[in-house]
């Protein structure tokens, strides 16, 4: 049997207080590490789910509370360091320095550090994008949102994902007077899902009032004065029209947080600055791991499967406790996605972004009742549902992947 990265009684260092740290300290936890737990995270907050910010948070249905991570009842037995970002990696000895020049000693670092919003940029030099639109990453930008009177406001979100259409919805339900999407694209996502999919997701917001700004993709923001002299913003597309707002909610994207990482010796995609990992989690550095947005692994890079999802920085975080500790291997699952607008319920599993044929085996856009197959070269690689449950259901538990039957390196080679 070979030797695990961490001993039982190793000290174990977590770069990134959300979902794929938590669930790493717990997976080391459950597999028997007795050892101390660092969790370094730069909020003031403890660790917290992100899904609801788009969506409930928002509304004012659920509560910052109903997100934690920790189980007041069963709280996580770590050593939590909040409000401190790190600030480097060292290798020799293994540790990480943190903003205040402390340097803190561990066995084993793992990374989630996550990713950032990207934003417009600004069309006048003065202005920097960031102070322009609201982003909505963490909890402050979703408190800064939900604190903000809507109420005969005119919004314009940019992008077509479901980041950027939860959050249309959501701001539709509380009161907007208007609400544009720009999602450069006719019907949000059917580049991605299909043009059923993305004419379902269209029907069902302009059905609640939501337009759809004209297929062009968004360029530029400006401020500008309205009527009463207040402040008011123009998003430019590339087609040369100006959308008018007073608030602008920009969900295009993020970027792996890894610029704290540029004179590490961990490898970096040169596309993205992801930290490159193999499938365990394991960088080109012994006793260093990676999981979550920040990460890409080896089967991120051959294209096998999405970065970004939820249930991907939760199970990569299973996968990289296992290895830690020795234990038997974890196998990741079929991605999983899910997104809830207005009164849809949009759930897909598989490898969609492979797919080379999309078929609609059930249901209408006009019926928000989906069902649809993703095919590659002739076979079934995944399946979407709209308020279809019960078909996704048995899609992802007929796929279920169970891991091969052999023990863990202490460290695999990483190939990019």
């Amino acid at each position: 049997m070979s030797t695990p990265p961490l001993a039982p009684e190793g000290h174990l260092l977590i770069v990134g207080a959300g979902l794929a740290g938590y669930h790493t300290a717990r997976g080391v936890r459950a597999h028997g590490h007795t050892g101390p737990i660092t969790i370094f995270g730069e909020e003031h907050r403890p660790a917290y789910d992100r899904p609801a910010l788009s969506k409930a948070y928002l509304t004012g249905a659920v509560a910052e509370e109903d997100l934690l991570l920790d189980d007041p009842e069963d709280p996580l037995d770590v050593i939590w360091i909040s409000g401190v970002g790190v600030v480097s990696l060292s290798t020799d000895p293994l540790g990480v320095i943190t903003q205040d020049g402390v340097f803190h000693p561990g066995d084993a670092v793992v990374i989630t550090t996550g990713a950032s919003a990207l934003g417009l940029p600004s069309a006048t030099a003065e202005e920097t994008p960031e102070a322009l639109p609201y982003v909505l990453r963490n909890m402050e930008d979703a408190l800064a949102l939900r604190d903000t009177d809507l109420r005969g406001t005119d919004v314009v979100v940019v992008g077509g994902g479901f980041l950027a259409l939860e959050a249309a919805a959501t701001c539709m339900d509380r009161g907007a007077g208007s609400v544009t999407v720009a999602a450069g694209e006719a019907y949000p996502g059917s580049r991605r899902l299909g043009e059923p999919v993305g004419e379902a997701i269209r029907r069902a917001h302009e059905a609640r009032g939501v337009e759809f700004a004209p297929p062009s993709r968004a360029q530029a923001i400006r401020r500008c004065a309205g009527d009463q002299g207040q402040s008011r913003y123009e998003v430019l597309l590339a087609d040369g029209q100006a959308l008018a707002a007073d608030i602008v909610i920009c969900a295009i994207g993020a970027e792996p947080r890894t610029e704290w990482l540029l004179d590490a010796p961990v490898q970096l995609c040169p596309h993205n600055g992801a930290v490159l990992c193999d499938d365990t989690g394991a960088t080109a550095v012994p006793g260093v791991y990676a999981a979550g947005d920040c990460a890409q692994w080896a089967s991120h890079s051959s294209g096998l499967r999405p970065v970004g999802h939820w249930q991907e920085a939760f199970e990569e975080a299973a996968v990289v406790a296992a290895a830690l500790t020795g234990a038997a291997p974890v196998a990741l699952q079929e991605p999983y996605f899910w997104s809830d607008q207005f009164n849809l319920r949009i759930q897909g599993v598989g490898r969609i972004h492979l797919a080379d044929e999309v078929t609609v085996v059930d249901g209408t856009p006009e019926g928000a009742d989906l069902l649809v197959h993703y095919s590659r070269q002739g076979e079934n690689v995944g399946i979407l549902g709209i308020n279809r449950l019960r078909d996704v259901t048995r899609w992802r538990r007929s796929s279920r992947i169970r891991p091969a039957a052999r023990e863990v390196p202490a460290r695999e080679t990483v190939t990019v």
